[in-house]
């Protein structure tokens, strides 16, 4: 295993400096195969290595060498939010070097034509799909792409997204960044680039079992066996890792499996000395978050103070946000997550405990099934800190001896799988042939087969999908002429918001043969469709939920029971914005249909994103009543007001509690705002009265 100090490097200068700046002295042994397989000189590679290996640095350095040398810009590619923030800022330090950092997420209708003024780019995978699609002229400088948690591509979600930027990539030069990928010399091949892989880790990583032994818990590993007392194996292995000094990860396969075990282990933590002063101090960070429930944040609060936690996407960003940051700064010990923790932020522990190997398929009710390999090596990945540990540790929790040799078998001594397509299916691929005609404005039938070739997809599969592709979405008026391929106004503003094919064919469908209903219906229509937020829905709520729809819907109650369950699904979403349109307190909503804040904020966005696109599509169709009546409701999704709110949280600042507050005092409009400063200083504060005032004064001028 080779280091390079970085002295050594052929590079310019002031990159030395920057690196060491950052204290960094010298190149890993990953670091170190990736220069010698020509990183610096713009080779394209496919680096794969275990999680926290330093392949971030590779890709900084890929950036500016690429840069330096040939100019253009260069674009940072992740799967996730949280991680685009987090690369933004790494990323900010070669500002330096004069290169301007920009980040972009979100807003899927803009071609973002600001960024013409910045040198590197980071965003998501879909922001940059929908960005080719609206074809910004500073797009086509960008050369270099790097596509960093690669392994996506096996993702059944966002897999058909990252092939989809990956096609269109490999046609400039990139850089691919991944977990250990089995089958590496075939993607490789598939991205022309040079394979550059290593199992190397900064923290060695042991894995092992946990298993009930006769008068304790015997915690397996292939050198060595430890006995664990105790009554229960999370808890006792738990305890036996703080007592050594470090920080614990616990995954559970469900939330409230995650819920009841941090409750578990927080009531075993009294014989441990912990960070009081520190941890009330960060208790009472968790009970001033804004956009959390009362209870939520009172349950944390109880945990927090005794140095455990829970995490999940049901929290809101600010409570996750504050359970992240108090680990990493040692003061929280243990941190009992679902699966999405371990694929979505830098969290390292000393030791992992992977509590289920086994997890609900959402589509078979009551059918268990194993989790995949790469999703254990996602989790297992995260056991060790640099700087910390001498080695992380990784164990499963198994019922017996027989059970502990199946799971060494399978997830200890075995490969991930081999990466495959995920554009296998109509949904995924029409999307696909849709933004390459998008973003190639116009093209031949042939040209487009092409791309579909350039896929993943075995051949015969892909010529089958896109002749199919082509048939349908002819016949559904997306897309028009002979010769040449070309979007027809639907298919463009289809393309643009960056929805499914299927989801604008379900809005036109329903649309075009309905008359106008009332909220509940336009709701329940946009939550139906495939882009549609998903709820988990109680055997009582099937039954009740129906019949409390306050209007006829659209979509008539389908025979097929599955249907049924996505029917009474979207009802509950539709029943949930209803509730946030109306006002109703948010401790009310999330106790009354069994959600957290993160669900709610998540189901708010894609519905704010999904009524925008109805009006939309009924707009380009000429459907007046409807789009009207889309139009208003997305403004009101988007702050959860009534009607007669919409004026005043048009002002920055003002939300729909502060809105509220003015109305109710009489204040219902910007004019009345800076007509009555000095009332809303009262009603707001000194501080916020002013700041909104002058925000006022702003709408007026602009309205001007």
């Amino acid at each position: 295993m080779e280091f390079t100090p970085i002295d050594k490097l052929n590079v310019d200068e002031r990159i030395i400096k920057i690196l060491k700046k950052k204290g960094i002295e010298k190149l890993n042994p990953v670091q170190t195969d990736a220069v010698n397989s020509g990183l610096l000189e713009g080779k394209r590679l496919l680096v794969t290595s275990p999680t926290g290996s330093g392949k971030t640095l590779i890709a900084e350095l890929g950036i500016i060498s690429h840069l330096l040398s040939k100019g253009g810009k260069a674009v940072y590619i992740t799967p996730l939010k949280a991680l685009t923030a987090e690369k933004y800022n790494e990323l900010k330090d070669w500002e330096e070097l004069g290169f301007k950092v920009g980040m972009t997420s979100g807003d899927y209708d803009s071609d973002d034509a600001w960024l013409e003024n910045y040198d590197i780019i980071v965003s998501t995978y879909e922001k940059i799909d929908s960005l080719w699609r609206h074809n910004p002229s500073w797009l086509s400088e960008v050369d270099y792409f790097v596509l960093d948690e690669f392994h996506y591509l096996n993702d059944e979600e966002r897999g058909p997204v990252v092939e989809s930027v990956a096609i269109r990539a490999k046609r400039k030069n990139l850089l691919a960044l991944s977990a250990t990928i089995s089958n590496y010399e075939k993607i490789a091949n598939w991205l022309n680039a040079i394979p550059v892989t290593t199992n190397w880790r900064p923290v060695p990583l042991r894995e092992g079992v946990i298993v009930e032994g006769k008068k304790s818990y015997q915690l397996i590993f292939p050198d060595e066996t430890i006995e664990i007392k105790g009554n229960d194996p999370i808890i006792a292995y738990t305890l036996y890792v703080l007592e050594h000094g470090g920080q614990v990860l616990v995954f559970r396969n469900s939330r409230k499996m995650a819920e009841s075990t941090a409750k578990k282990i927080s009531s075993s933590m009294g014989l441990l000395s912990l960070p009081d002063k520190e941890l009330l101090k960060v208790g009472e960070e968790i009970k001033n978050v804004e956009d959390a429930g009362s209870d939520e944040k009172e349950e944390l609060y109880e945990l927090v103070v005794r140095g455990v936690a829970f995490h999940h996407a049901g929290l809101s960003k600010g409570l996750r946000e504050i359970i992240e940051r108090a680990f990493r700064e040692r003061k929280i010990k243990v941190i009992v997550a679902t699966p999405t923790l371990a694929a979505g932020v830098n969290l390292p522990a000393r030791a992992v405990i992977i509590g289920d190997f086994h997890r609900y398929n959402r589509k078979i009710l009551g059918y268990q099934e194993e989790i995949p390999i790469m999703e254990y090596k996602q989790m297992a990945g995260r056991a060790g800190r640099p700087g910390f540990d001498k080695e992380g540790e990784a164990v499963i929790v198994v019922r017996n001896k027989k059970e502990a040799e199946k799971v060494f078998k399978k997830y200890i001594l075995s490969p991930p799988e081999p990466i495959e397509s995920r554009l296998g299916n109509e949904s995924a691929f029409y999307s696909f042939l849709l933004g390459i005609i998008s973003s190639e404005k116009k093209i031949s039938e042939d040209d487009l087969e092409d791309y579909a070739m350039d896929t993943l997809l075995d051949k015969d599969v892909a010529e089958k999908y896109v002749k199919r592709g082509i048939t349908w979405l002819r016949d559904n008026e997306f897309i028009a002429g002979d010769d040449e391929l070309v979007l027809t106004k639907f298919g463009k503003r289809v393309a643009d918001l960056y929805i499914n094919p299927f989801t604008a064919k379900v809005f036109k469908d329903y649309l075009t043969k309905s008359d106008k209903s009332c909220n509940i219906a336009y709701l329940h229509l946009v939550a139906y469709t495939p882009d549609g937020p998903t709820v988990s829905v109680t055997r009582s709520e099937l039954e009740e939920l129906v019949d409390e729809a306050p209007c006829p819907l659209f979509v008539e109650e389908p025979e097929d029971e599955d249907e049924f369950y996505n029917y009474v699904s979207a009802l509950k979403v539709a029943m949930i914005i209803n509730d946030w349109i109306e006002e109703v307190d948010e401790d009310v909503i999330l106790s009354r249909y069994g959600i957290g804040s993160g669900d709610l904020r998540s189901i708010i966005d894609t519905m704010d994103w999904l009524t925008y696109s109805g009006y939309n599509v009924a707009k380009v169709l000429d459907l007046k009543e409807h789009y009207e009546s889309l139009y208003t409701l997305n403004l009101r999704v988007k702050d959860g007001v009534k009607e007669e709110l919409l004026d005043l949280v048009k002002i920055q600042g003002v939300g729909r509690k502060r809105a509220r507050i003015l109305y109710n005092h009489g204040i219902k409009k910007p004019e009345d705002v800076v007509m009555n400063v000095e009332k809303v200083k009262s009603l707001l504060g000194q501080k916020i009265g002013e700041k909104i005032a002058k925000e006022a004064a702003r709408i007026i001028a602009g309205n001007a």
